[in-house]
This record gives structure tokens, C-alpha cells and sequence, in this order.
């Protein structure tokens, strides 16, 4: 009942979305009018001398955290019309590449993701209506330990993941939820357990899943052991949850190598991919039946650098490319390079589909060898534990489980055609790629370690190649 609630509440937002979606130009348009309308007055405008709508693109520099991080802070002080001319309601955190990131939230960015969370629910039920009759687990993760409010008695972090919801619609949300609060794990797989109707599973990282079902199996007598579960466990992990029927986690880019893992516990899931979701923006969201994610045209203004270095608004993409998205929000960050690069894989009418494909500007580089995650990509095993690279005294380890000796002489080989790293191994400042066996249910180690550094479980990326030294200390396993 309440799930088919939801969807009729989302589909209004869906048939505007079916709108835009066929001209996509017109509606882009739209919101750079309404983000100017309502925070022309700003201060962020005025120091860069905007008169009007038309200097937007002109006279606003591309800029990512850093270039922001004076203003923001100013805003976490309590100031006002500093970024925008809507009050913040909250700063929700965020992982950088070297620090946290607080990230503005104004009732117009809340309502922005709804519009695009509300297309994807209405698409999704409506193709799968079997989905609404149960319940649903939708990654909740505890928040990193933090001050509750910044010095300007703004608050820090949403309840949980409902709260990017306004209105009934969170109260819709909230009665569909297997694990209705932030709980830790063993919580967390408790309330899973006694939800017998589950349907589907959200996660962000397809490892965060990997590690709920890693944690039951090496523990699995923990919950055998009760009465009100011994039943239902008797039969083993299948059938546990025997309506479950779909998986939305992140399956492009890094993620991609972990599908196996991901199906060899419930090989009739259907794993839906997400699409580009970050804590700055909605970029995209899946369409069942099309290849790649629709860009979410009605919640933030958006514009792409080209490869060539141009700049190009979503009407002028062209199939097969590779860009990197900038975004404009509601939320007072104004063509701000998210970092992630996208490939359009086709249009839904004038809507451009996009893949996401990695992070710009993830680089290695130690002694000159400028390593990037697309040369260890090429190469990288298919492991259902963590399996990375990264450097540790004094060159590169692949990290993973099980015989690593035919992945390392082959990694080796495909390094040996980059020219600087190359360069750096003949000259004696790289040792050669080595292999450190993971033992097997390491997900637990590696994300104690990400969690130690800052990071939340939900919202840590797989990749490929990893920036954080020194694993050995941290994972259970040995030398090859």
C-alpha cells in the first residue's frame, strides 16, 4: 500500500521529467532562470559582478571545493546571502581526496534530488510493480563521529537517508524501510533478517552489501542461535529473503568487477546500476530498458568539459564521448567540477544517457610515474574481496584475495608500456608490482581502516587504484 502510494506521488514529477526529456534545451534553460531569480542578490554574485542571467556562464569561474571552502566556511559561521539567498538548513559531510567536505543544503537542493529520485521511483515501480508490496533497505549508514552543529548552530548531516525527502514523501519512505534508523552492522543484519518481505536493496558501493553478507556468514551461528531466526536461517543464505528481486548499487566504472561477487550468493538479483549521485548533485538516474542513466534535466543546471577542453551544455553532447560534469544547485555551488567524467551512451529523446567512467585527476605519483586508475584497470582480477592497487615501501602491491602471481606478472607487463612509469622502474626509484594475499572476509578490515581515516561505509568508491598507503598494516593476509 504504501509503496504504491510513493509511486503516485512521484509520477506528477515523472510526466514533467517526460516533458523536458524531449526538449532538453528549453528545460535546462528553466532552471539557470529559476537558480538566477532566486539568488541574484547573493553576495557570491555580486563579488563576481553579475547584472544578469546572461553573465552566469560568462563572468562565474569553473571551481571545485578549495575555491569554495572561504565561502562555505563564512556560511557554517552563520552568515547570510553569502552563496545564496535561501537559508541553509544543514551542512551534510562528505569524503574529499584529502579532507571532509561540508555541503550546503537549501530546501531548493532537497527538492531538486526529489524530482530526480521521484522520475527513477516512478520508472522503476512502474516497470517492476512487484516492488511495491514490500519493504526496502536503503543504505543508512552511522554518520562519521562529528560536532553536531557548526560554530553557526547550523546542523551537521541528515537523520538518515529519508531525510533528502520533504514532506509526506519521507513519511512514505520511512513506512517502507527494512532498517527505518542508522544502526551499526550487526543491528543493521538483524532487522534485515526479520524483514520477510524484502524486496529491494539500495546501497551506494556494491561492497557495502558484500560486507552485510560477509559479516552474516562468519558470524552466522550469532543469529542462528536465536529462536525467532533459527527457522528461517535452517535453510541458508537463499532463503533468507525470498522476495528479494532487485539491487540499485553503483555497477559502472570500478564497480564493474564486483558484479560477480555480487550474484554468486543470489543469482536471479537483478542489479540495477545507479546513476551519477554525489552529496553536491543529482546528475542521474536509470531508466529500465535503456543503456546508461538519464541526466536528472530538472534538478540543477548542468555543463560538460569536453577532452578537447571546450565547454558544452547537455543539448550539445555528442554519443560516445567522454566529459566531465559540472553543476549548478540550488544549494549555492555554481559550475562546480563534481570530478567525475561520464561517457553519453545514447539519448532518451533529447535526453542525453550517460556511464560514469572514474574520477578526473586521481593520479599516483611518487617518483614521476603519474599512475592513473585506467592503467590498472586494464589488468586488475575480478576478486569478490578487495582487490586494489596501491604503493607500499617503495613501489605498487596488488592487494586481493587468492593466487595473485599471473595478475602480477601481467600487471607488470601492461605498467612497463606507460612511459613514466616505465622510466621510473629502469632508473631504480620503483621496485617492482608485488602481491599481498588478502585472506578471505577482509571487507571488514578494509572498512575499519576507511572509517579510521574519516570515511563512511556507504560512500566509499571501490577503485582501482587507491591513494591511502601502507595496506599490509591494515589487512589480514601475507607477502607473495
Amino acid at each position: 500500500m504504501f509503496g504504491a502510494l510513493w509511486w503516485l506521488s512521484c509520477l506528477p514529477e515523472a510526466l514533467r521529467f517526460q516533458q523536458a526529456a524531449g526538449h532538453a534545451q528549453a528545460a535546462q534553460a528553466n532552471v539557470l532562470q529559476d537558480l538566477w531569480q532566486r539568488n541574484q542578490s547573493c553576495e557570491y554574485f555580486r563579488h563576481h559582478g553579475l547584472k544578469r542571467q546572461e553573465d552566469f556562464r560568462d563572468k562565474l569561474p569553473l571551481v571545485g571545493y578549495s575555491e569554495l571552502e572561504e565561502w562555505i566556511d563564512r556560511c557554517a559561521r552563520g552568515q547570510n546571502n553569502v552563496l545564496c539567498s535561501e537559508p541553509i538548513r544543514l551542512f551534510e559531510p562528505t569524503s574529499g581526496t584529502q579532507a571532509t567536505k561540508l555541503i550546503p543544503y537549501t530546501a531548493s537542493l532537497k527538492a531538486e534530488f526529489q524530482r530526480g529520485l521521484s522520475a527513477w521511483i516512478a520508472d522503476l515501480y512502474g516497470f517492476k510493480p512487484a516492488l511495491m508490496s514490500g519493504r526496502a533497505y536503503w543504505s543508512i549508514t552511522p554518520p562519521a563521529e562529528r560536532p553536531q552543529r557548526t560554530s553557526g548552530g547550523i546542523p551537521i548531516g541528515f537523520e538518515d537517508d529519508a531525510a533528502y525527502l520533504s514532506g509526506w514523501s519521507q513519511r512514505l519512505v520511512r513506512s517502507l524501510l527494512a532498517v527505518p534508523k542508522a544502526a551499526d552492522l550487526d543491528e543493521t543484519i538483524t532487522q534485515l533478517l526479520h524483514c520477510t518481505d524484502l524486496k529491494l536493496v539500495s546501497v551506494w558501493s556494491p561492497t557495502f552489501w558484500l560486507l552485510l553478507l560477509e559479516r552474516l556468514k562468519t558470524h552466522w551461528d550469532q543469529w542462528a542461535s536465536r529462536p525467532a531466526l533459527a527457522a528461517r536461517m535452517a535453510g541458508g543464505l537463499p532463503g533468507l529473503w525470498p522476495q528479494l528481486s532487485l539491487l540499485s548499487c553503483w555497477a559502472d566504472g570500478p564497480s564493474v568487477r564486483f558484479l560477480p561477487a555480487l550474484r554468486a550468493d543470489f543469482p536471479n538479483l537483478f542489479i540495477q546500476p545507479k546513476g551519477l549521485l554525489a552529496t553536491e548533485a543529482f546528475v542521474s538516474f536509470p531508466l529500465l530498458g535503456r543503456r546508461g542513466a538519464a541526466l536528472s534535466l530538472r534538478s540543477h543546471f548542468y555543463e560538460f568539459l569536453g577532452e578537447d577542453g571546450c565547454q558544452y551544455l547537455p543539448h550539445q553532447l555528442v554519443q560516445g564521448r567522454t566529459y566531465e560534469v559540472v553543476v549548478s544547485t540550488g544549494g549555492g555551488l555554481y559550475r562546480y567540477r563534481l570530478g567525475d567524467r561520464v561517457r553519453v551512451t545514447g539519448f532518451y529523446r533529447e535526453c542525453p544517457l550517460l556511464r560514469f567512467v572514474g574520477r578526473t585527476g586521481v593520479v599516483s605519483d611518487h617518483c614521476g610515474e603519474k599512475l592513473t586508475p585506467d592503467a590498472v584497470e586494464l589488468w586488475l582480477p575480478t576478486r569478490a574481496g578487495p582487490c586494489f592497487v596501491a604503493f607500499e615501501a617503495g613501489g605498487y602491491v596488488l592487494y586481493g584475495e587468492g593466487d595473485l602471481s599471473e595478475a602480477v606478472r601481467e600487471g607488470e607487463s601492461v605498467l612497463g608500456h606507460y612511459y613514466h612509469y616505465r622510466l621510473c622502474r629502469q632508473l631504480g626509484q620503483l621496485k617492482p608490482l608485488r602481491a599481498f594475499q588478502i585472506e578471505e572476509n577482509a571487507w571488514e578490515a578494509f572498512y575499519a581502516r576507511m572509517e579510521s581515516l574519516g570515511r563512511r561505509r556507504g560512500e566509499v568508491k571501490p577503485l582501482a587504484l587507491r591513494l591511502e598507503e601502507d595496506w599490509s598494516r591494515h589487512l589480514p593476509g601475507h607477502w607473495l
